[in-house]
């Protein structure tokens, strides 16, 4: 069982506005990801939302999402997650998505999730070469020795991103973490088996922070 969480209840003090909302070819973010996800087929998919959820519900409706609320979003990204896993099944893992990156691939989507159906007890990781390495080909089915207890990311020449799908056998992980070290905390565990997937797609590691950023996306910068 595979279900999807968006998280999205960030202040986005930076940005001055939700980021949820903003749009990229006419399509609000959160849509944008939500609508990648319900391409997947998942067994439900969880938003999180915000301080500014009223706003955010005015102008987007949910279709299949189940909504949760994030009144402490200070706590950061880890604590959205255990909101969101408090409503999930125990049995279930989870797609992690962030609502400021729109750009990622339906591809990607798909080849994370079918990367991770071969590999259901190891977390999943998408990661990019860096500017100024070669790139591959496309997305490599594979990149990690199939039975490492941990696999060491080379991380001066690839950068991780998102989606990750993290293995309900991880799930009490979420929780037992310092919430200042978030999803770092759990991906970086000693117990944990990790796979990462390489990818020419540069959306995974692109967010919007700022509106110099989000200026950037729609100029086509």
């Amino acid at each position: 069982m595979l279900k999807g969480v968006v998280l999205a209840a960030g202040n986005s003090s930076r940005m001055g506005r939700p980021k949820a909302l903003l749009e990229h070819e006419g399509v609000s973010f959160i849509e944008i990801v939500c609508g990648k996800l319900r391409g997947l087929g998942l067994e439900g998919i969880t938003a999180v939302l915000g301080r500014d959820h009223e706003m955010v519900l005015k102008k987007w409706r949910p279709q299949k999402e189940e909504i949760v609320l994030n009144d402490r979003p200070e706590l950061g990204q880890i604590h959205s997650l255990r909101l969101a896993l408090k409503e999930i099944s125990s049995e279930a893992s989870f797609l992690i998505c962030l609502v400021d990156q729109p750009l990622i691939k339906q591809e990607t989507y798909e080849a994370v999730k079918d990367f991770w159906l071969k590999n259901p007890d190891c977390i999943v990781i998408p990661r990019c070469r860096r500017a100024g390495e070669p790139q591959v080909s496309g997305l490599k089915s594979q990149v990690c020795p199939p039975d490492p207890l941990r696999v060491t990311h080379d991380a001066s020449r690839f950068k991780r991103g998102h989606p990750i799908i993290i293995p309900a056998v991880y799930r009490d992980l979420c929780f037992s973490g310092p919430v200042d070290k978030g999803l770092h905390w759990v991906t970086h565990h000693e117990k944990v088996r990790v796979k990462d997937l390489e990818t020419e797609d540069s959306g995974i590691l692109r967010d919007f922070d700022t509106p110099e950023d989000y200026e950037k996306l729609e100029t086509g910068g």
